[in-house]
């Protein structure tokens, strides 16, 4: 009797537990969200006549910060900042304009003529800077060692058409944080850790860390170079196209002077789903095999391994992948010119026991840092990459350095 009635008030509490647990947005109804004229992915539901909005959903917008977690009063949030909100009754959706305009200009149509004329130009140069940190997390047998923060330093240059482009990468590790022999430290170099890319000529080309040597892999006929070349080249009406297809907002910031020089800024913000629709549409089902093909960096018996788990490897980064992107652009009053900005990044993926068998392996990285593009409509200069090896020729000139015989095919 006595376990009866236990049930039966286990029952109960269970039962009181499960209503009260039950969203608002079950009992109301959902509705859609178009902010500066983008449909954007929030969630929203209508109450007696009130629009309510999920903070989580707030606070992805750039500028927005938002210190209390639920729900708030949509049209009350917006208004009260300056902002102007509407209703489509016919479609369900709440019409939300927050820091879109700015004079004559549309946030996203500022981004779009600013690269217009950007591309009229032809060239331009870019440097920057960031600092990175990265915490690799896994099972303790594992012994993942701890990274230190870096900085990196960008530099680069840019040609539209015919398309050519060249960047140099330089990481900056505290060597004094980190468990190094001397001879180690040495090898790395004091002065950073540089890699550096030209594409040009349906060609990549990359000179590695610690080596002088230029290595050249031929991407002419294949998908993928098509498709990075588009994306590369993309118009100013495909961009906008594009913003709107995938819900890319922009907001525009406060006004800045620098140097006398007065500048719009524009904030955008990009997420995992839109980061993945971005790729999708470019990049298509992204397969190692065109990009690997005609190399033999591996030993034939093992290339065909080798390439299926690091494809399944890039498939689960892919599906596992978060992502917060913020960015501010400033552009130039004058010349519509973006001149510079900052980047705010975040990213974690996962890859599991398929991947890592002793066990799960996360990864996190921070990324902050602010760039300037400069020089625009002049010449540019690419480094000399006649001397240029294919891989096959670079791996063989390592092995015959390390004395180590080279099998014939």
């Amino acid at each position: 009797m006595r376990a009866g009635k236990k049930i039966c008030r286990l029952l109960l509490i269970g039962l009181i537990v499960l209503f009260l647990s039950i969203p608002a947005a079950i009992a109301s109804e959902q509705v859609g969200l178009v902010f500066n004229g983008q449909e954007y992915a929030a969630n929203v539901y209508l109450e007696n006549g009130v629009c309510y909005i999920a903070t989580d959903s707030l606070i992805k917008i750039p500028g927005i910060s938002v210190e209390q977690t639920g729900y708030v009063p949509l049209r009350e949030f917006f208004t009260s900042r300056g902002g102007k909100v509407g209703w489509d009754g016919s479609k369900k959706q709440v019409i939300v304009s927050w820091r879109e305009t700015h004079g004559e200009w549309s946030a996203a149509g500022l981004i779009a003529e600013s690269t217009r004329i950007q591309q009229e130009l032809n060239t331009s140069k870019l440097k920057g800077n960031a600092t990175i940190k990265i915490a690799i997390t896994g099972p303790e047998e594992s012994e993942i060692p701890e990274i230190p923060e870096m900085t990196m330093y960008l530099e680069g240059a840019f040609q539209q058409e015919p398309l050519a482009m060249h960047m140099k990468q330089t990481i900056n590790l505290p060597l004094e944080e980190m468990e190094l022999t001397e001879e180690e430290k040495a090898s790395l170099g004091l002065d950073g850790i540089s890699t550096e890319m030209v594409w040009t000529d349906n060609s990549i080309y990359q000179k590695m860390p610690l080596t002088d040597q230029w290595i050249v892999q031929d991407l002419s006929g294949m998908d993928i170079m098509e498709s990075l070349t588009n994306m590369l080249q993309i118009t100013p009406q495909q961009s906008l196209e594009m913003m709107g297809k995938f819900g890319i907002i922009y907001v525009f910031g406060d006004d800045v002077t620098i140097d006398g020089q007065e500048y719009y800024t524009v904030k955008n913000y990009l997420d995992t789903a839109t980061y993945k629709k971005i790729m999708e549409e470019f990049m298509g089902e992204f397969n190692l095999d065109s990009l690997l093909a005609g190399t033999q960096v591996l030993p034939e018996q093992d290339e065909e391994a080798t390439v299926a788990e690091m494809q399944k490897m890039l498939e689960q980064i892919m599906a596992s992948m978060e992502l917060n992107c913020y960015s501010e652009s400033l552009i130039n009053k004058e010349t519509l010119l973006t001149e510079g900005g900052v980047i705010n990044l975040d990213l974690k993926m996962t890859l599991d026991e398929t991947i890592s068998p002793e066990g799960p392996i996360s990864f996190e990285m921070q990324m902050t840092g602010d760039f300037q593009m400069y020089d625009f409509g002049e010449e540019i200069q690419l480094p000399d990459v006649s001397g240029a090896l294919t891989q096959e020729e670079f791996l063989e000139q390592m092995m015959k350095a390390m004395e180590i015989p080279v099998e014939d095919e």
